[in-house]
């Protein structure tokens, strides 16, 4: 089981190796480029370079425009909701009491049920009226032990890391695979916290109030912010004590390796002096196979990028 410090530990590490070895590819290709804008393309390396260069661009765009969008969005939904803030009602200061919660809660005006986690530096905690309104005192205070462990770990902001590095480096699967595992195991482990400190039964009888508006309840994000959302994991968890499994598949470990390998070996044989690769690596013919994985992978990543802006 891969807990979420040490999954966030493995993905930077990953993000790393990752962004060294398609930063080695970038700065090679850079003069490159500037070549084949004033000469053309003369051959099958130059081909290969193309590639790369147009593989490279819709990285960082994937990244930038990831990154762009969730702050976007974020900004957007919490300007929304604090134009219908209300005075915090006594009994949610009641709840938070000894949580050392003072001053960093919004209570909002809404008819759905929600509560979150947001912003990155200082976090705050932000829950609607009808979530409120829905729950018990002691179900309250689970519900906002679980939001200050996000607030308290600052959540937040390595969430907001992590979907820009599943963006950015879009050709090794494995990264978004972190992710999502990385995203479920901190809900598993808020739940954890809660249960901690108040027992099973108020945070299982806040999942089971917030059950039928499971599915009806978006807040229009494009990364999570430690909201407080009802999954099959979550329950099993909490009511089994079931771990959480790291599902990676094996074509996403053999894709993410393969298109690092490949990376490497297409950094190697663009570098300004050929002559001192090995003889297999000088032929131009044979970088067509890590150009069709390194391809394979950014086409699979891609798509995989665009499914989730389109379905969030």
């Amino acid at each position: 089981m891969l807990r979420g410090e040490r999954a966030f530990g493995v993905l930077i590490l990953l993000g790393l190796v990752s962004s060294l070895v398609l930063g080695g590819v970038l700065a090679v290709l850079v003069p490159r480029a500037v070549v084949l804008a004033t000469h053309g393309a003369g051959g099958p390396r130059d081909v290969v370079s193309i590639l790369l260069i147009g593989l490279a661009a819709l990285g960082i765009t994937l990244g930038l425009s990831s990154l762009l969008r969730q702050l976007f969005a974020t900004l957007r939904l919490i300007h929304r909701l604090l134009a219908r803030r209300v005075e915090t009602p006594e009994r949610v200061d009641i709840a938070a009491g000894g949580l050392d919660l003072a001053g960093r809660i919004d209570v909002v005006d809404d008819e759905r049920p929600f509560s979150f986690c947001y912003w990155f530096l200082r976090p705050r905690i932000c829950l609607s009226t009808a979530l409120v309104g829905r729950l018990g005192r002691d179900e309250l205070r689970a519900v906002l032990l679980h939001e200050r462990y996000h607030l308290v770990h600052r959540d937040p902001l390595r969430l907001v890391i992590a979907r820009y590095l599943a963006a950015g480096l879009y050709v090794v699967p494995m990264v978004e695979d972190l992710v999502e595992h990385f995203t479920l195991e901190k809900e598993l482990e808020a739940d954890g916290h809660a249960v901690s400190r108040i027992g099973v039964a108020p945070l299982a009888r806040a999942l089971y109030e917030l059950l039928p508006d499971a599915d009806s309840v978006s807040l229009g994000l494009l990364v999570p912010v430690g909201a407080l959302s009802v999954t099959e994991a979550r329950i099993d968890h909490l009511v089994e004590g079931r771990p959480l499994e790291m599902r990676v598949s094996p074509a996403s470990v053999a894709l993410s390796f393969g298109a690092l390998t490949a990376a490497a070996i297409l950094a190697a044989a663009q570098a300004p002096a050929p002559a001192q690769l090995p003889p297999v690596l000088a032929v131009p013919g044979l970088l067509v196979a890590p150009a069709s994985l390194l391809f394979v992978a950014a086409v699979s990543g891609g798509v995989e990028q665009l499914r989730l802006v389109v379905h969030r």
